[in-house]
């Protein structure tokens, strides 16, 4: 949701103004920073996501699982 509304047109048109920060269009800065707080979000929310549970109870990441699978 923050991702639609950061990006959302009326918004991206506040920060197209002839303004440059170390030489970078304002709006140039404003699209890096929400890329790198999308992509910050989207990790910490995969990692701290609960793990899948095996039979026995052990806790493993379902990549883990899939190798020790294959390791059989």
């Amino acid at each position: 949701m923050f991702a639609l509304l950061a990006l959302n047109p009326p918004v991206l048109s506040i920060f197209s103004v002839e303004v440059f920060l170390f030489g970078i269009p304002l709006l140039y800065l404003y699209l890096l920073a929400v890329w790198l707080l999308i992509v910050a979000l989207v990790a910490w929310i995969a990692l701290s996501a609960p793990k899948a549970r095996t039979p026995d109870g052990a806790g493993r990441s379902a990549r883990n699982r899939r190798g020790s699978e294959n390791a059989r």
